[in-house]
Parts: C-alpha cells; sequence; structure tokens
C-alpha cells in the first residue's frame, strides 16, 4: 500500500512525541516529579511565554516592548522581531556582519519544537529570481536571448512571435494565467495549460503572473534537458553554498521543517496543503533556511552566478517597479513569496552591506514589509 510522504511525516511527528511522552514516565516512575520536571525542560522546545504569545495573539499585535537607544544593534533587532511578535527565522547582516541569525517562536505547535536558524519555509515566489538567474545564465552561454521571442522555442505558444523572455521575466507577457488544480503534473503538463488559457493582452503591460515563471523553468529544461531541479542545484545552489535548498514534497518530511500556520479567533489553526507542489512548478516549490537566500543574493551580486551586465538586468527597475525576480525600492532590493501561510522577504541594501531577511511561518495580517523598513530604520 502507498503511504504519502505527508503521511510518513505524520507517523514519524506522533511517534517522537509518544517518544518523550513514555521517557517523562520513565522519569517520573524511577525519579519521581523532580527528574520528570527536568527533563522536560532540558528537551523542551519553546518557552511557556512564546506558546502563550504564538498560540493566543495575532502576528498584528505589537508587544509592549521599549527599545533603548543606547542598546547593541543585535539587542534592537532582536526586539524589534518580537515586539512585532515575529514568528519564524531571521538573517540580518549590518555592513557584511551577521549580527541576526536565529528563529523565533514556533516550528510545530503539536510537537512544542521552536524554529532555528536551521529551519525551512517555502519560499513561494521568492523562486522566481532564482529561475530568473537560470535564464541570464543561459543568456550568457549563447543558448538563448532575453529578446529573442517565445515562440522560436515554444512554437505554438499564442501571440508567441510578440511575446520576448524579457516580457515573461518582468511579468509584462499577457498571458491570462491558468487555474491551478491540485493533482500532480508535469512540467510540460503546466505549459500545455498556460497555453490553453491564452493571452488576455498585448505584452507590455504589468500584470503579475505565476505562470510567467513556470514558462521560464520550462524553457530552462527544454534547452539543457535537465529538470529544472537538477539545473538548479548544479549551477545556482552548489556555485553559492545553498546546502539546504531544495525542491517539491520532500519538504513536508524534513526534520527542520517549520509548519505554517493561520491565526483564526486569536488560535494558531494549521494551515492545509492542498496542491501537489508541483503545481507550483518555477514559481513556489522551493524551500530553505534563510541564510541559503542570503548566500544566494552574495553569489549572484559578486558574480558567481552571472556576470555584473546580468545582474544589473536583473535588479533594474521595469514595469511595476520590478526587474527580474527583485522589486526596488528607494534604498534596498527586495524579493518576497507568499504561500499558503508561509511569507517570506529577502532584501539588501543597494551597497550590498545590509541585508534584512525574514522567514516566516504564521503570516502577518499587515505587511510584513513594515517589519524589515523598521530593521533597516534601527541600522542606520
Amino acid at each position: 500500500m502507498h503511504v504519502s510522504r505527508a503521511e510518513k511525516a505524520r507517523v514519524k511527528r506522533k511517534k517522537r512525541r509518544l517518544g518523550v511522552l513514555l521517557a517523562v514516565m520513565a522519569c517520573f516512575l524511577f525519579g519521581g516529579v523532580g527528574s520528570a520536571y527536568l527533563f522536560v525542560q532540558a528537551h523542551s522546545k519553546v518557552t511557556a511565554n512564546e506558546m502563550s504569545m504564538n498560540d493566543e495573539s495575532t502576528a498584528t499585535v505589537k508587544a509592549n516592548i521599549v527599545i533603548d537607544p543606547n542598546a547593541s544593534l543585535k539587542t534592537k533587532v532582536d526586539l524589534v522581531l518580537k515586539k512585532h511578535q515575529f514568528n519564524g527565522a531571521a538573517y540580518v547582516v549590518k555592513d557584511n556582519k551577521v549580527i541576526i541569525n536565529q528563529g523565533y517562536g514556533l516550528a510545530n505547535k503539536t510537537t512544542g519544537e521552536a524554529n532555528t536558524s536551521q529551519s525551512l519555509f517555502f519560499i513561494g515566489s521568492m523562486e522566481k529570481a532564482v529561475v530568473a538567474t537560470a535564464i541570464m545564465q543561459l543568456q550568457e552561454k549563447g543558448m538563448l536571448s532575453v529578446e529573442d521571442p517565445i515562440a522560436k522555442y515554444f512554437p505554438t505558444f499564442p501571440n508567441g512571435e510578440s511575446i520576448k523572455i524579457k516580457n515573461f521575466l518582468g511579468h509584462t507577457s499577457g498571458v491570462e494565467g491558468r487555474k491551478k488544480g491540485n493533482q500532480k503534473i508535469t512540467s510540460q503538463q503546466v505549459l500545455e495549460e498556460v497555453e490553453a488559457a491564452g493571452i488576455k493582452r498585448s505584452p507590455g503591460t504589468w500584470d503579475y503572473q505565476d505562470d510567467n515563471y513556470a514558462v521560464m523553468g520550462r524553457l530552462v529544461e527544454v534547452l539543457t534537458h535537465k529538470s529544472l531541479a537538477s539545473y538548479l542545484a548544479q549551477y545556482v545552489f552548489a556555485p553559492a553554498g545553498m546546502k539546504s535548498t531544495a525542491i517539491g514534497d520532500s519538504f513536508f518530511t524534513h526534520p527542520n521543517e517549520s509548519v505554517s500556520y493561520k491565526v483564526k479567533d486569536g488560535m494558531l489553526m494549521k494551515t492545509s496543503f492542498v496542491q501537489d507542489t508541483s503545481q507550483l512548478f518555477g514559481a513556489g516549490n522551493m524551500y530553505m533556511p534563510p541564510k541559503d537566500i542570503y548566500l544566494f543574493d552574495k553569489a549572484l551580486t559578486s558574480g558567481k552566478l552571472v556576470n555584473q551586465a546580468s545582474m544589473r538586468s536583473m535588479l533594474h527597475a521595469g514595469a511595476g517597479n520590478y526587474g527580474y525576480g527583485f522589486y526596488t525600492r528607494p534604498n534596498f532590493y527586495i524579493s518576497r513569496g507568499v504561500l499558503y501561510n508561509y511569507e517570506t522577504i529577502n532584501s539588501f541594501s543597494k551597497d550590498r552591506r545590509d541585508a534584512v531577511i525574514v522567514f516566516s511561518n504564521i503570516r502577518m495580517e499587515k505587511d510584513s514589509g513594515a517589519l524589515v523598513k523598521e530593521i533597516y530604520s534601527v541600522m542606520q
């Protein structure tokens, strides 16, 4: 009988909880109440105060925390995160020095496990910057040009002679966008569904669509004769040192999975995944810890992944203040993702010396961009 990965993960967590319970009972029988208490304290992954904070408060309610202007920068940033009741993992860099690399709050409400610097999160649309990097690499190798019409590679694509590769990268292709299903799907089937959905306007107008990057992901596969996951692992993850990054359903059986929740009536409710992650091909089924996206940023901007001309194209503000995978803000570049109550933000300053990266497994009701701006403010 076939057992799904999600079911295997559930059974694994159940066995772990049972093991802890049996150990506590043994401590109680052979060592008394005090021994059992010490065992629980030693093996607890989250404090009672954190449990209360995360179970009973919404992410928009700021804690009554006063930040001492004379405190160290690390303390200030840590307090800003706690003030916002941030739940997830953060990676903050000032002048190329890491000042925060740690977890906050719960990774798993059922087991009581806390988020750590190694916790993994789906990054949603942040994946687009990684896929755009692959496209720029292929351009540098002479395998494509961003000025090419998509019909050169996919002859049956609607309006394909008019839509250029750069239109997909910048969300100006004019595609209608497919209706995602729930079942497992191949990348070729995704492409065919995008083609069948058709075009709603001529290229040139900003219209954010995941399917723009699904098409780009499939293009990488067709030109390299590798799966997108294999190509990225070899030509992006490895050279950047992204050792904890992967794609797909393996997330659900990983011991470092940070489970996503939503706040309902002041309580945390586990998010249900209704789609197979293959439905998010090229645009949202990648996962990693915060440090890995920092390593990606550094590799991208230092020339390890693409040359300077390609990097400038990716960061150039086009329609919607969007380049290829990144938005441009007055003082920093940013990519972000929202997926099944995971909310992830990756940002770095224009001089590339500072970075604020926050991955949350409980989506804030207000834009967590406000949190990022406040952290940059205290770093000035």
